[in-house]
Formats: C-alpha cells, sequence, structure tokens
C-alpha cells in the first residue's frame, strides 16, 4: 500500500507543508472541497514538490460543469508533470441544490455522464482533428474553436488526468467501476463494509465495461486516534466521535450503520442535526464503533500491523483521517511504520 496524507493547511501554509510531507516520505498529497477550493492548494503543492501524487479527494463534481473541470485538471496535470488525479464526489442534494445553486437529478447517472463528457473534452484536445461533439443525457459540449484547445504537447508523455469517484452506495460505486479509474473510500465504510459492499459493487461495474476490479485502484482514508499521551489521545477520540455522529446524520451513509447493528442511530443523529445539538450527537457514538471505524495509535508499529491486517488486499493507497489537529510528526512516524510494514512483507 502507498502511504498519502491529506493537506487542511491555508494557502499560505501549503508549500511548506507539501515539502515536509514529500520529505517525510508520503507518496501521495490530498485535498479536499470544504472550507476552501480544493484546486489552488495543488497547485502550490505541485510547485515545491517533485514525486508525490497530488489529488483531490473530493472536489465536488455537480458544483461544476464537465469544461471546468476539463480545464482545471488538465492545467494541472500539465504542470505537475502528470502527477494529477481528478477524484470526483457528487455531495448531498442539499448541499447541491441550497448551497451551490446547482441542479440536481440521478447522482449516478448525472456522475457516469459527467466523467464521460469530461474524458470527450480530453479527447478534443488531444485530437485537434476531433471535433467536441458530445451528446449526453445530462451535459452537451459541441462547440471547440481552435483559440479554445490548449497545446496537446502540454501532456505529452502521460495525457490528460486519471480520474476518481468516490462513493458509498451501491449505484454510485458501480459507476466507479463502469467509468473511473480509481475509487475514494469514504472515511466511515469499515473494512467489513469494503469487503462485503464496496468490492462486489466495484466489480459489477467494472464488468460492465469489459474491466478487471484489479484495473481500479481504491484509496482509503483511514480515521487514526493520535496523542502524544493519554490525555491527547482521549481528545483526539472524542473529536473522532464527534466526526462519526456528523457524518452518521447523512443519510447516504446509514448502510454502513445498518451493517454494524447501528440502524437506528441514523434517524436520530438527523434529528439532532436538524435541532442544531451538533455537540451532543457525539454521546450516540459508542466505544466498540469508534474501534470499529479507527484505529488508535499507542505505538506506530503495533498501529501500522493493526491497519495492514485491517486494509491489506482491499486497499491500494492509504491516507490517514485526523478530524483534529494532530502532531504531524506523529503521523510521520505512522507513515515511516506503515512503509516498513509494507517493504517486509
Amino acid at each position: 500500500m502507498q502511504v498519502d496524507i491529506t493537506i487542511t493547511e491555508p494557502l499560505s501554509g501549503v508549500a511548506a507543508a507539501a515539502t515536509d510531507a514529500e520529505a517525510a516520505g508520503y507518496q501521495g498529497i490530498w485535498t479536499f472541497e470544504g472550507s476552501h477550493d480544493p484546486f489552488l492548494p495543488l497547485l502550490l503543492a505541485a510547485e515545491h514538490t517533485r514525486d508525490v501524487s497530488l489529488g483531490t479527494s473530493i472536489a465536488v463534481g455537480f458544483a461544476r460543469n464537465p469544461m471546468l473541470l476539463a480545464t482545471v485538471g488538465w492545467d494541472l496535470q500539465a504542470y505537475s508533470g502528470g502527477r494529477f488525479i481528478l477524484g470526483l464526489g457528487t455531495q448531498i442534494k442539499a448541499h447541491i441544490t441550497r448551497r451551490y445553486g446547482m441542479p440536481w437529478s440521478r447522482p449516478a447517472a448525472r456522475m457516469r455522464d459527467m466523467v464521460l463528457a469530461t474524458r470527450e473534452i480530453w479527447a478534443s484536445w488531444t485530437d485537434h482533428g476531433r471535433p467536441l461533439d458530445y451528446r449526453g443525457e445530462f451535459y452537451q459540449h459541441t462547440l471547440m474553436p481552435p483559440l479554445f484547445r490548449p497545446d496537446p504537447a502540454q501532456v505529452d508523455g502521460f495525457g490528460p488526468p486519471p480520474i476518481w469517484l468516490a462513493g458509498v452506495g451501491q449505484r454510485l460505486t458501480e459507476v466507479a467501476g463502469e467509468v473511473a479509474d480509481g475509487f475514494l473510500s469514504h472515511p466511515l465504510c469499515t473494512p467489513e463494509y469494503l469487503r462485503e459492499r464496496t468490492l462486489p459493487s466495484l466489480s459489477l461495474g467494472a464488468v460492465t465495461a469489459g474491466k478487471e476490479l484489479s484495473d481500479i485502484a481504491i484509496h482509503h482514508s483511514a480515521i487514526v486516534i493520535v496523542g502524544g499521551d493519554d490525555t491527547e489521545r482521549a481528545a483526539a477520540r472524542a473529536a473522532v466521535a464527534w466526526q462519526l455522529g456528523f457524518y452518521g446524520s447523512t443519510q447516504a451513509y446509514w448502510p454502513i450503520l445498518e451493517l454494524h447493528g447501528r440502524g437506528e442511530l441514523g434517524p436520530r443523529l438527523r434529528d439532532m442535526s436538524r435541532q442544531g445539538q451538533w455537540q451532543e450527537m457525539a454521546t450516540l457514538i459508542d466505544d466498540d464503533f469508534i474501534d470499529l471505524v479507527a484505529v488508535t495509535v499507542d505505538d506506530p508499529e503495533t498501529a501500522a500491523d493493526e491497519l495492514y491486517r485491517r486494509y491489506d488486499g482491499i486497499v491500494d493507497r492509504l491516507g490517514f483521517n485526523t478530524p483534529y489537529r494532530a502532531d504531524p510528526r506523529l503521523l510521520a512516524d505512522l507513515c515511516a511504520a506503515v512503509r516498513r510494514h509494507g517493504a517486509s512483507n
């Protein structure tokens, strides 16, 4: 497994964080669309690193359109020398319609159309004799004057970026297996959920496209609990409990709760979120469920063994998810331990 890190620094700190991440031995750097744009930090990361992969996990696809995705993806791929991964997710209806003011309908089918349209735009750029004529169910792109075509020489040797999709439910995961180059697993997903629900759905989608499951790279951002002492680890555990409660309030993630006998939690957490009881949500998350989802790092070597026990044979890339401010030195120690474990097996 390759080991990745997610950078959450403001733009002023991205260059130093990316340099430190590569020096610490991480093999990939990811950003996500939260309170800041996910693409801008990767331009700085590309400038200050040489070898690490750079990707969005995730950028909200439905907040944009295929032409915008094609353009920013092309530019980051060209500037990074072929190291960029365009990772997309759907978000949920309320955010797309109420936060972004964009249309929502049949998300799996729309995402499939978005990926195919983006690739067709790239194809029209890499082959200057090819007209742009994409007519999908949701997206139509039929105009590409020469002035707006980038030089295909910019991506010589590596081509446009791969597209990875995020998903939890069966239908979107099948779409990822069909049209994506990789899959981004949600941090709430347990190893059991990945084995019993995710891999079969990815396989179904892959078969549709004449592919094998092994053709699809899989990334999982594992929640880890780290701290310099028991007090810090207890605070980290409390933050993880709150994060799991927040995730559990979203109906799209309820199948994970149901798989582990906690189906009744979803509606309760959703009701609490609607009442603004954000802090109280953590009280519904029991210790056993925290330990199902998260790995506590008392010792890096022992934690590395546990991460391999859970995810070896399932994922190709492993990241560390910390919904609290973790000491980067402790995470770097864990990264080194995971890489040592992989090298010795």
